[in-house]
């Protein structure tokens, strides 16, 4: 497929226009370019799985203590304090659910909330409210930089690679920072239990990816 209008069509000109302008108009570039910004953004995906998943859980735990309820999100205290933000998201959690003919489990809810409710979990708003429980869900991280501040920086631009990741959009205009993002994910995996990073190496792709990058583009 070379045909700029069918490409144009089919990914959007919106979409392509940014590769198209990168490599000066030329098309093969572009689309190589295209299908590359694909394969690294499948790279990172098993590290931000692992990183969710890890992280919602390690979350649902403390809160289960906070709360001495297993439906903590129920809880009224946890209600008084969450935000039209968070309440919005347990709603429509609820709602998916429902949508899907499925009975609701704390499992089944916990797994559906957005990875941005967890982040937000983090804000200054919870500093004295969910602080002392929620640093407890990074046992591995050095107590000198477990600060809410730091996780919540370091969660909400984790958010935003996940996000564009995970809508197709373009991450490869800046190779050293995937590279930093990549070393900052796995440190967040690590906080949560030293032990994952050496389960997921095998799942570990990014740096063959970009680098498969780079030689393509040293070719071009």
């Amino acid at each position: 497929m070379d045909n700029i209008e069918i490409i144009e069509r089919i990914i959007s000109k919106e979409r392509f226009e940014p590769y198209l302008k990168y490599h000066k108009n030329d098309l093969l570039k572009a689309v190589s370019h295209y299908k590359s910004n694909i394969l690294i953004s499948e790279s990172f995906y098993p590290l931000l799985a692992v990183l969710e998943i890890g992280l919602r859980n390690s979350i649902d735990y403390q809160l289960t203590r906070r709360f001495n309820n297993r439906e903590w999100y129920d809880d009224k205290d946890f209600v008084k304090i969450a935000t039209r933000f968070q309440i919005d998201r347990i709603s429509q959690a609820r709602t998916n659910i429902y949508s899907e003919k499925k009975e609701i489990t704390p499992g089944k809810l916990i797994s559906e909330l957005s990875f941005g409710f967890w982040t937000s979990l983090f804000d200054v708003k919870f500093e004295m409210s969910l602080w002392k429980y929620l640093r407890l869900a990074f046992p591995y991280c050095p107590k000198a930089i477990r600060k809410r501040k730091t996780m919540s920086s370091k969660l909400n631009s984790i958010r935003k690679l996940r996000n564009r990741v995970f809508h197709h959009e373009a991450i490869t205009w800046n190779l050293n920072v995937l590279n930093l993002y990549k070393d900052e994910i796995i440190q967040g995996i690590e906080w949560l239990n030293r032990d994952l990073p050496e389960w997921i190496a095998e799942l570990n792709h990014v740096e063959e990816a970009i680098s498969r990058f780079k030689r393509q583009l040293a070719d071009d």
